[in-house]
């Protein structure tokens, strides 16, 4: 029996069914897994070099931070989120004030009724009973009427006797159709939006009700009395 022939034999049948190739294959595949788990993995080379980089890029000099800087930095980021949360809590306030302040006007008010709450209003204490007010009514060609009210009368038992119908505490703009679109109270022009902000009571709360909510007065001059009475 000649060995060297079978040896030879077997390794022509190895090779032919692709056993070699196969062995070969796998122990690559594997080799090369684990080149790559040790590389990777939690103690491999490519962590080492990834936390390396992490490090440098987080790495701050304090020396250069610069502390005052920083804290102007914090003071002006601060003072920003306190002023949007004034300015929230303000319109906020403003809106909820508002809503009072219409709580139960009506859309319809007739001038006459205006002067009795007016003259209600100023004379609590009877001490106007006989006295009359101040009140003028004018009218543009184009429908536009213009009312001046003052607690205090024209005549010149009045301090005011000398003073203008702009100097009237009350003043009321109607257009046309009788809807309120300008009005003054003493020196405060409600037209304009930062006169919202004063804060107003009885009479003058009623005034403010009335321009902001545009209301409609029926200008009924017949029935205004100027006079205080008795009943007030």
């Amino acid at each position: 029996m000649n060995l060297n022939i079978l040896v030879n034999d077997a390794m022509e049948n190895i090779q032919k069914d692709g056993f070699v190739e196969e062995v070969i294959k796998k122990q690559l595949e594997t080799t090369i897994k684990k080149v790559v788990e040790d590389y990777f993995g939690s103690y491999g080379d490519f962590r080492k070099e990834l936390e390396n980089q992490v490090k440098e890029q987080l790495e701050i000099d304090m020396s250069k931070l610069g502390i005052g800087g920083y804290n102007l930095m914090v003071l002006n980021e601060v003072k920003s989120q306190l002023e949007t949360a004034l300015h929230i809590q303000g319109v906020q306030k403003i809106k909820e004030n508002m809503e009072k302040m219409l709580v139960g006007v009506k859309s319809e008010y007739k001038l006459s009724e205006l002067v009795e709450a007016m003259k209600k209003d100023k004379n609590e204490d009877h001490d106007k009973d006989g006295e009359k007010i101040g009140f003028i009514l004018e009218e543009s060609d184009y429908g536009y009427k213009h009312i001046y009210l003052d607690p205090e009368s024209d005549g010149t038992e009045s301090w005011r006797s000398s003073r203008s119908k702009y100097n009237y505490k009350y003043q009321l703009h109607l257009d046309k159709e009788g809807h309120v679109y300008n009005s003054k109270i003493d020196s405060h022009d409600l037209s304009k939006n930062n006169e919202i902000m004063t804060s107003f009571y009885d009479f003058d709360k009623l005034m403010f009700q009335i321009f902001a909510t545009g209301a409609k007065v029926i200008v009924d001059e017949d029935e205004v009395d100027t006079y205080y009475g008795d009943d007030y």
